[in-house]
């Protein structure tokens, strides 16, 4: 039998990785040749804190009712607004599981762990982390633009899927990101800030995109479409 590819998953901030296999039910079932391995935030949070009821609806609240809740940034850690700083804990995590469990196909972010994982891709394009393997795409759902320290600028060349939201509120942010790598794959949606449920043909694309690899997606122009 062969081997699964693996893509880690990052989930959004207030949540776990329990309801983030949840939002990726319709992705475990349609590309059954791929493991989504989702993981916890390394940081805890208490209930009074968490952000999440803003973003999760209110009828999947009863999935993380009384279950652990954690987060992706040390905000007490926010230094003359370097974000990196903020991160830095969950990015060495992820580092550390990539290494220890890899190879990774790719990585999925939804919301806050998609600021992790593209600050993890500038990290990998800039070559300041070596993971013994190559990553092969880089997955974004509700992400936002990268801030770097000193305003620097790093276009990723690595391929990447950009689930964006039209009507949500980091719908500006989220096209930013985009900007931010070479041919990237976009797939708008009207189902607001969370992991969309895919259309057929978006599901064909994801799947092409999948089983094409590096070459076929330098072949290849992407043009958003709803």
């Amino acid at each position: 039998m062969q081997n699964k590819k693996k893509i880690l998953c990052l989930h959004g901030n207030g949540a776990n990785k329990e309801f983030h296999s949840y939002q990726l039910r319709q992705f475990e079932k349609e590309f059954n040749d791929i493991e989504f391995v989702t993981i916890d935030g390394p940081i805890s949070i208490t209930r009074n804190v968490h952000a999440s009821q803003v973003v999760i609806p209110q009828n999947f609240a009863k999935m993380i009712e009384n279950k652990p809740l954690f987060t992706w940034g040390n905000f007490f850690k926010l230094d003359n607004n370097n974000i990196d700083a903020v991160f830095q804990e969950s990015l060495d995590y992820v580092i550390k599981i990539l290494k220890e469990q890899g190879p990774f196909y790719g990585v999925l972010g939804f919301s806050q762990g998609s600021a992790v994982a593209a600050r993890l891709a500038t990290l990998i394009e800039d070559k300041q982390i070596d993971l013994g393997y190559e990553i092969n795409c880089f997955i974004f759902s509700s992400g936002s633009m990268m801030t770097l320290p000193n305003k620097r600028l790093i276009f990723c060349q690595i391929p990447s899927i950009h689930f964006i939201g039209i009507n949500d509120f980091l719908y500006d942010r989220s096209l930013g990101l985009s900007t931010q790598f070479l041919n990237p794959l976009v797939i708008l949606h009207d189902q607001g800030h969370k992991v969309p449920f895919l259309s057929r043909q978006q599901i064909q694309l994801l799947k092409q995109f999948f089983n094409k690899g590096k070459n076929g997606w330098l072949q290849q122009i992407f043009v958003p479409k709803l």
